[in-house]
């Protein structure tokens, strides 16, 4: 969040007739966002952490400019999401990464819906939802490996 919302309010102007861009929040957001990875990537005790940062980076630098056509605050959302997914330990369940980018992107479909419907809460929605609905996926797989065990005995993906 902390690169994001400098990324966001280079491109929020006071005047809709006149497209104005901060080029120094822009720059602040693109100077912050390797630290984040970063963090996200050590504090998670990732072993791919480094590898990971370079991936995150490239990534958000792809999708923010892709989506970014779309909205700015999109690009950003969708690149610190799935950098965020990358950078973050995967737990020792099957399929983990696949649940991640699939909340990632309904996270960034609901906050494209928001943009276009409500654009103060789009922007909100778009730093915080993505991360969370990480956080979701994860617990989800963990729920449903527990009751795979609980029913079979054995965990997917353990040789069945």
């Amino acid at each position: 969040m902390f690169s994001y919302f400098p990324y966001a309010a280079a491109f929020i102007d006071s005047d809709p007739e006149e497209v104005r861009i901060d080029p120094g929040l822009v720059g602040i957001a693109l100077v912050v966002a390797p630290f984040v990875f970063v963090v996200v990537g050590l504090v998670s005790r990732n072993p791919l952490a480094p590898k990971r940062v370079l991936l995150s980076m490239g990534l958000l630098l792809a999708l923010g400019l892709s989506f970014g056509l779309v909205s700015p605050v999109l690009g950003a959302s969708a690149g610190f999401g799935v950098g965020v997914a990358l950078c973050l330990r995967l737990p020792d369940i099957p399929d983990q990464m696949r649940r991640r980018l699939v909340a990632v992107a309904l996270a960034v479909a609901y906050t494209a819906l928001l943009l276009f419907v409500a654009p103060p809460a789009g922007v909100l929605t778009g730093a915080i939802v993505p991360i969370l609905m990480i956080g979701f996926a994860d617990e989800y797989g963990a729920w449903r490996r527990a009751q795979r065990m609980k029913q079979g005995g054995s965990p997917p993906g353990a040789g069945t």
